[in-house]
């Protein structure tokens, strides 16, 4: 691996400051010379920082790899359910427990999809790997506020608005367009495709709330226990719900022969690698693009203060307000230059305004 970073770095002069778009012009061609094995791109990954790069510019080079294929010799989840429904026994840990934990979580469902009886299930919660996950995660979320995030230019606020309005329907979405209309619905890929925005009469549910009229079913997180996910209020970039209608169906409608890899596989997941190629630019990899939607939703629906801007991101979010923690780390992201203005300056501001 690192004859082949240093053969890139030498061959092309790459330094820290070397622009992410430039970079990208680069990034098929050195995944293809990189056997398709995560560790193989780790390596490299490493290397190519320690010979100058930053993590973002690496994360350009070597986009994370497609999601449902696995390292070799490791048995898919899948297959470890089977064994506990045959055998009755639990499942290996992992080595890395955030990575192991999240790995539980999806064997418990491919067990409820299997029918498996409590006891199978119970099996698989154990609460050290929990635990430790959750610390980890608590340490990292601590870090990313300390230094928060930066939005790529191409991902504020008004162009992404400006790209959506010149969006049109009868012509085929871009991948481009795929992008901004994910940012605008605050959707991870599982969601793009099985989404729904409908209204909804009163109703005595817990789950309705007399606020809203328009609610979203069909996201990929839903209840461990019944596998199904409650109708959660429509909250978006667009405040319109018919015109977010509109733009979720044009997406929905290319999947079939533009955007296959949107598709679940039998494994229940769906290919980010070309959502990442594309982002690859600008430095940001899909898992970002979430939490870019939910911080513009709650700019332009006009949150006063931090805890309303926070309710504003869940609900964009379609998660379940009442969870404190659960989108916390959504609200990472660092003001755009034109956010950037204290109460001191406001106040000096007024101050002149009199003056004057």
């Amino acid at each position: 691996m690192a004859k082949v970073a240093t053969d890139f770095m030498k061959r092309h002069n790459w330094i820290s400051e070397t622009p992410s778009s430039e970079l990208a012009k680069y990034t098929e061609e050195i995944n293809k010379s990189l056997k398709d094995d995560r560790k193989v791109k780790f390596n490299a990954k490493t290397c190519f920082q320690q010979l100058g790069l930053t993590k973002e510019q690496v994360e350009v080079l070597i986009p994370i790899r497609p999601t449902g294929k696995r390292e070799e010799g490791r048995d898919t989840v899948d297959k470890i359910a089977q064994e506990i429904m045959d055998n009755d026994f639990p499942p290996d840990s992992a080595p890395n427990p955030v990575a192991g934990d999240s790995r539980l979580t999806l064997l418990r469902k491919k067990l409820r999809n299997r029918g498996a009886d409590h006891s199978k299930i119970e099996v698989t919660k154990i609460p050290h790997i929990t635990t430790e996950s959750n610390k980890i995660q608590a340490r990292q979320l601590v870090l990313d506020e300390d230094e928060g995030v930066d939005w790529p230019e191409h991902f504020l606020l008004e162009p992404v608005q400006e790209r959506l309005e010149k969006c049109d329907f009868s012509l085929s979405p871009s991948k481009e367009d795929l992008v901004d209309v994910m940012i605008m619905l605050s959707m991870r890929p599982a969601d793009v495709a099985g989404l729904s925005i409908d209204k909804y009469e009163a109703s005595d549910e817990i789950w309705y709330d007399p606020k809203f009229s328009w609610y979203c079913t069909g996201y990929s997180k839903t209840k461990e226990e019944t596998g199904v996910g409650e109708p959660r209020p429509f909250l978006s970039m667009e405040k319109d719900p018919i015109r977010a209608k509109e733009f979720l169906a044009w997406i929905q409608k290319a999947i079939p022969e533009k955007f296959t890899f949107l598709q679940k596989n039998k494994s229940g997941i769906v290919n980010v690698n070309p959502i990442n190629l594309v982002l690859a630019k600008h430095g940001i990899t899909s898992n970002k693009l979430r939490k870019i939607g939910a911080d513009h939703a709650s700019r332009i629906h006009r949150g006063k203060n931090d805890s309303r801007r926070q309710r504003l991101r869940k609900l964009a979010c379609r998660q379940v307000v009442g969870r404190d923690e659960s989108v916390q780390h959504y609200g990472i992201m660092n003001d755009p230059p034109s956010c950037n203005y204290s109460k001191e300056s406001e106040d000096r501001a007024k101050i002149k305004e009199k003056m004057d």
